[in-house]
């Protein structure tokens, strides 16, 4: 009958042991963001990688868009909504709209109608963001922030302000 007690014993500290590891394991994991931040799970909820400037290269642009030209973003907002530019990279030159509480970039037609894609600054507070109406071209990559919702994500140095708002309406 004792030696039945020792090996419950030790079979629950051995399980112990194992838990105690997870937890310093998940913890690591939190603090360091998940590995490479990837696509394998290890992406943080909002889409945004840790280490997301070293792992960006804008050598190669799959798209652009120019400033003015209405139908070429129509028809890029179409394919980052519909989840056909994942990872691609995107130069955009046009308007920030910043009309509630999401910042995208985007072209008006003739007509006053709006399209556009949404993007996200990695290491800016919104606060810092370029403002509604500035003119900017913006280099970013093609992420899904949330299931079946994407985005331009980017870093500051990729933002450039051509115009204010201000500068614009004077």
């Amino acid at each position: 009958m004792a030696k039945q007690q020792n090996k419950g014993m030790i079979i629950g500290i051995a399980v112990a042991v194992v838990v105690v590891i997870a937890i310093i394991i998940g913890v690591v994991v939190a603090v360091t963001g998940g590995g490479n931040g990837g696509s394998d799970g290890g992406e943080p909820e909002t889409g945004r990688t840790n280490n997301y400037e070293t792992e960006m290269d804008f050598s190669n642009i799959d798209a652009s868009v120019a400033f003015g030209d209405y139908d070429a973003m129509y028809t890029q907002a179409k394919a980052i909504q519909n989840g056909e530019m994942v990872d691609a990279v995107v130069k955009i030159d046009g308007i920030v709209s910043h009309p509630m509480s999401k910042y995208s970039i985007v072209e008006k037609d003739g007509n006053g109608s709006a399209i556009g894609t949404e993007f996200i600054i990695d290491g800016l507070d919104e606060s810092s963001y370029p403002q509604d109406g500035d003119h900017i071209v913006i280099t970013g990559r093609i992420i899904e922030k949330e299931p079946l919702y994407f985005v331009i994500q980017t870093t500051p140095q990729y933002v450039e302000i051509i115009e204010s708002a201000s500068e614009i309406e004077e």
